[in-house]
């Protein structure tokens, strides 16, 4: 892979300059112009540790300024100030005490060479260096970061600083944001190992672990501030064009007492408290269905975000009645008729405003006759749900509830979804005791299944090399030999780990036993790697070939996908296609992970938390929980369950381990044994330690 390394500009950007002097930089001028100036020996002067100027100067400009000393000799005084050592520290000048110290060891002058200074206090040192290095050569941006935060530190505003230094406010603002960054990223700005814009999108996360990681494992274009950015804010939820955040408006947010977090780089800032906004969307959303199903005689009425779907658990919960034709009386038709012909009239005439009320008035018509047309049968029943779609208000009439309706009569073309109901039959019907089916797991609680589940076999793959590699064979083979095959792979080999996918669905599952396995494992062969190992691959030609199957299964493992938002149609699996690898590792779910509150008690209902425990054979705790409030029931699982072996059905394999021939296994010595014993030796030893 090739990796673009881009280079920190060393030059401010002109724009953040303000021509303007402050009325202290005057008077610092002033009273430097007032202080005499004296001849002091030049072994009585060391650089400053107030000089702001830490960047190594040019070395070709600093040796002409030592040939010009050495020709006319220092034509500008030094700014010092007195050390506690009695020594006079240079905090203005240092290029030019550089320059004289070349000149000591070259023998061209002598210890007791005079050179020329104006003593200042402590407290206008760093001010008096910070005026010079900006009047002059430019300062490395590392320099002015560190230089505004030490002169902020005094007390003195962004604004403040910016009107001494000659700069804008923002820019000193943003320089002193940068000064919070990690230390170790500060240090490579000052190597120009990281530039600005790289550091500025990297800080809009305040964790500087997570700074770290994010820069470290970014390379070539994945190096750019805006992948940056939305690396290092993964998982965070920005307020610009939030659709939620739109509908409730940011007002009552915030009186709600939501908040966000702002930095410098960005006008709309991050929600913190989505929680608290989904309620106030829900909250919102049903005052409105309500005052709908008030007003039109609906039995009940539910606002939610997303509107009901015709797949998944919606399904299984709602039917969805198709809109009744819509029937005008006499007058409305009329009316209709007069406003279609005044609208033609008006579109000819190009009156925008009038055709505009025009068709509104015809749309309030039709949209009145199409509400009449559901008959009071299905409004005694049936309810109406408000939600958003695309930002906008969704109004679904006609929902009816399929525990309210024991038998369903089929529609002409049997779509058995959109059907018009002439009848409602109630409980008292001949289906009334019809066993209820279970309720399913929500998509999202699937997908985090799912995810736990991959991350556990990723974690048992890796460390099974030999496996990983076979399973890959086999999907070249597939790919090379049987093109037209409509088998997936079951590597998802794109380049691209999953685990971080995994870890976005599953949160809970980032402190698990999979993660801890799969975080030590990624550490020890990452201390393997060379520095700027990404540039070539000749160091890997040192490697044997079973270091290089050990680190590839190591890698593929992590490749591994099997998160879905849907259980298996025909056995309610979360995360099927995994089975066959768990077949081949002889894999036991149990033996990675635990159910808990936070990753499923506290997820499903109380009624599902009593179904979990009767099936691990817990019958007491399962009547138990039936009488406690929900969070009570999920955490008296999670520590009843510690007793047992038990997972949820839905992540248990339905096939028995798959034993392979003998001749067809792929072992450790078969796939990369050494001819002799100094062959066995080298790089190969770490390797094999990690993948046992």
């Amino acid at each position: 892979m090739s990796v673009t390394n881009v280079k920190a500009a060393s030059k401010t950007s002109k724009a953040a300059k303000t021509p303007k002097r402050s009325a202290q930089n005057a008077a610092v001028e002033q009273a430097l112009a007032n202080t005499p100036v004296d001849m002091v020996p030049f072994s009585q002067l060391s650089l400053s540790p107030l000089n702001v100027r830490k960047a190594e100067p040019d070395a070709a400009k600093l040796q002409e300024l030592a040939g010009s000393i050495r020709a006319v000799g220092v034509l500008h005084n030094l700014i010092v100030h007195r050390l506690p050592d009695g020594q006079l520290g240079a905090a203005a000048g240092g290029r030019r005490f550089r320059a004289l110290s070349i000149l000591l060891n070259e023998g061209a002058i002598a210890p007791d060479y005079a050179v020329p200074v104006k003593t200042v206090s402590d407290d206008v040192a760093e001010v008096v260096s910070a005026i010079e290095n900006f009047q002059h050569e430019s300062m490395h941006p590392a320099d002015q970061i560190m230089a505004f935060a030490r002169i902020s530190a005094s007390g003195k505003t962004a604004a403040e600083i910016g009107g001494l230094m000659g700069y804008s406010t923002q820019h000193v603002q943003k320089f002193l944001r940068l000064a919070g960054m990690a230390p170790a990223l500060l240090a490579e700005l000052a190597e120009d190992k990281i530039n600005v814009d790289q550091l500025q999108a990297l800080s809009a996360s305040e964790d500087h672990e997570r700074q770290l990681d994010v820069w470290k494992n970014a390379y070539g274009y994945y190096r750019n501030p805006k992948e940056l950015r939305e690396a290092v804010l993964r998982g965070e939820v920005s307020a610009e064009g939030h659709r939620l955040l739109e509908f409730v408006g940011r007002e009552v947010y915030e009186q709600a007492g939501g908040g966000f977090r702002y930095d410098l780089f960005t006008d709309e800032g991050f929600i913190t408290d989505t929680v608290l906004l989904d309620t106030l969307t829900r909250q919102k959303l049903t005052e409105i269905a309500d005052s709908i199903a008030k007003t039109e005689g609906w039995a009940w009425s539910e606002g939610r975000a997303e509107g009901i779907s015709t797949y998944g658990e919606d399904a299984q919960v709602y039917l969805l009645l198709g809109q009744p034709d819509t029937v005008f009386n006499a007058d409305e038709y009329a009316r209709l008729e007069v406003l279609d012909e005044k609208l033609g009239e008006l579109s000819e005439q190009d009156d925008t405003a009038a055709a505009e009320a025009c068709q509104a008035e015809i749309d309030v018509i039709k949209d009145t006759a199409k509400i009449r047309a559901w008959s009071d049968d299905v409004r005694a029943h049936g309810g109406v749900v408000v939600s958003l779609l695309r930002g906008a208000l969704s109004v679904r009439r006609g929902v009816m509830k399929r525990c309210d309706l024991p038998e369903i009569v089929d529609d002409e073309n049997k779509s058995g979804v959109n059907q018009h109901l002439s009848s409602i039959r109630t409980e008292g019907g001949s289906d009334a005791t019809e066993q209820p089916q279970a309720k399913p797991l929500s998509a999202v609680l699937a997908k985090s299944l799912s995810s736990e589940r991959t991350l556990a076999v990723q974690a048992a793959l890796a460390e099974q090399p030999q496996i990983a590699l076979v399973i890959f064979v086999h999907d070249c083979l597939k790919s090379t030999f049987d093109h037209r095959s409509y088998n997936p792979s079951t590597l998802k080999v794109t380049l691209h780990a999953k685990t971080g996918l995994m870890l976005d669905n599953a949160p809970t599952s980032a402190d698990g036993l999979a993660m801890q396995h799969l975080t030590a494992m990624h550490d020890a062969w990452q201390k393997l790697l060379p520095e700027d190992w990404h540039k070539s691959w000749d160091w890997l030609l040192t490697w044997d070939t079973q270091a290089l199957i050990n680190v590839m299964g190591y890698c593929l493992a992590r490749t591994l996908d099997g998160a879905s938002e849907r259980l298996s149609d025909k056995d309610g699996k979360a995360g099927k296609d995994l089975e066959p690898v768990e077949n081949l590792l002889g894999f036991t779910l149990r033996d990675w992970w635990l159910p808990t509150k936070a990753n499923f008690f506290g997820r499903i209902s109380k009624e599902q938390i009593s179904d979990s425990l009767s099936q691990a054979g817990l019958g007491g705790a399962s009547r138990d929980v039936l009488k406690m409030k929900k969070a009570d029931a999920a955490e008296l699982a999670e520590e009843k369950i510690l007793l047992t072996s038990w997972v949820p059905d839905c992540l248990l394999p339905v096939t028995a381990p798959i034993a392979l021939p003998e001749s067809d296994a792929v072992t450790a010595t078969d796939a990369g044994e050494p001819e002799t014993d100094a062959e066995a030796t080298g790089n190969a030893s770490e390797t094999d330690n990690i993948a046992a």
